[in-house]
């Protein structure tokens, strides 16, 4: 495999909507899925300096269709973001599909067919049509959101009723962790303490997060003498997959992202570009991992695959984001990039080294916890945060020395690793 672009390609423009729920969070109660889309897409070609007609093609991804109930999603959003009679395409990756689409995007940028993508991810995990209505909402249970998102795995193997993917993600990880590195339970729960307190502090310091409350605050409301006290509350945070706890874990929001993709030197004087340097895709079915729990071989594949292309080191990242649907799984795939010595994520955690104003600053704007998690929609959430950093406009939550490498890493429901490598133009 060659792995090679043949000329630089940039991102143009990157927006995104508040991630929370359709029916209650400020910013987008009343809204429909079409309108919270519509803003943005308007947010990344503005911040592009271009309308929807400037772009030759439209990818758009929606992972959870049983929410949105809108199939060909490109066609029925074309009025709405301005982009009828363009090329297009629905598309999914689960929770890597913003920046799967990214790839694509530049290899067709890279091929020589388009010179211009806009790329699209949305998804309401917490509300869906109501009735046949296309603007009207109704909540959904967790249960049928867990549900119709296993669907995504190999259905000859996972059970229809059950989530697996919270004890294959976290307790069984976790466990791992703890026999390979000699760690006590009691110090892995206090680790992930930290790590939840981290990123709490970045969602109360990112305005379009999903939970912008400190771990420190949501104590002191519900009248615990501290946050640890109510880290280990099993009213408030019991264990979900042993010994991994609730307030380790993704929380779930309706939300959208969007994304312009150009030929670097179509970048308008207007907007701020980064260079997509490089890229990697590695897909795999369960198990997801062999003996070592804490070790997965299509993240392995994806990180290397960009690395090479992109020709950075680990040491070259000054910002890095793993998917943290499991805070202790996101750890792990920092570790095996290299951006934390292995075994060394809990005291990093607990030395506050992965927080905006560390050494080793981790996903900024709250991860999966508190910035929420809109499946379709999340790679984009993720990718913006690291543009904004990497321009210095992250405002109070800004890592003070401005990344020159930005490094994305996503899993699609733990299977389609992609790991995105973003540097100054």
């Amino acid at each position: 495999m060659r792995n090679r672009l043949r000329e630089r390609i940039a991102i143009a423009g990157v927006g995104c909507s508040r991630f929370g729920d359709l029916l209650e969070t400020p910013e987008l109660k009343g809204l429909s899925i079409q309108e919270m889309t519509a803003a943005a897409v308007k947010e990344a070609l503005d911040d592009a300096g271009m309308s929807g007609q400037d772009v030759d093609a439209v990818y758009v991804g929606n992972a959870m269709v049983h929410s949105s109930q809108l199939p060909a999603t490109y066609s029925q959003l074309s009025k709405w973001i301005g982009t009828e009679l363009r090329s297009g395409v629905h598309f999914e990756a689960q929770c890597s599909t913003t920046n799967v689409g990214a790839a694509m995007a530049a290899m067709a940028i890279a091929s020589g067919v388009h010179d211009k993508v806009l790329v699209v991810g949305l998804e309401t995990t917490r509300t869906r049509v109501k009735d046949l209505s296309p603007y009207e909402r109704e909540p959904i249970s967790h249960q049928m959101t867990w549900l119709w998102t296993d669907m995504a795995v190999n259905q000859a193997y996972q059970v229809p009723q059950g989530y697996d993917i919270f004890s294959t993600y976290n307790g069984i990880v976790a466990l791992g962790y703890c026999r390979k590195y000699g760690i006590g339970i009691d110090d892995f729960d206090r680790g992930m303490f930290e790590v939840c307190r981290t990123r709490r502090l970045h969602g109360s310091m990112t305005p379009k997060a999903n939970i912008q409350e400190t771990l420190e605050d949501e104590a002191r409301r519900k009248g615990y003498a501290d946050a640890f006290e109510l880290w280990r509350s099993d009213k408030d945070n019991p264990f979900v997959a042993w010994p991994s706890r609730l307030k380790s874990l993704v929380t779930t929001a309706d939300g959208a992202s969007a994304m312009v993709v150009t030929r670097a030197e179509l970048a308008g004087a207007r907007s701020q570009p980064v260079e997509l340097k490089g890229f990697g895709i590695c897909y795999r079915d369960l198990p997801w991992y062999d003996e070592d729990p804490t070790y997965w071989e299509g993240d392995r594949r994806s990180v290397d695959q960009a690395l090479d292309m992109s020709g950075i080191k680990p040491a070259d990242i000054g910002y890095l984001h793993t998917h943290d649907c499991s805070h202790i799984s996101g750890l792990c795939t920092a570790e095996l990039i290299g951006y934390i010595e292995p075994g060394k994520s809990l005291a990093y955690a607990r030395d506050g080294r992965l927080r905006f104003d560390g050494d080793r600053p981790m996903s900024t704007h709250g991860g999966r916890h508190a910035f929420g998690h809109a499946w379709a929609a999340s790679a984009g959430s993720d990718t913006y945060e690291a543009v904004t950093q990497m321009r210095g406009a992250a405002g109070a939550r800004q890592i003070p020395k401005r990344p020159d490498i930005a490094v994305i890493h996503t899993h699609g429901y733990a299977m389609v690793g992609t790991t995105l490598v973003l540097g100054g133009l």
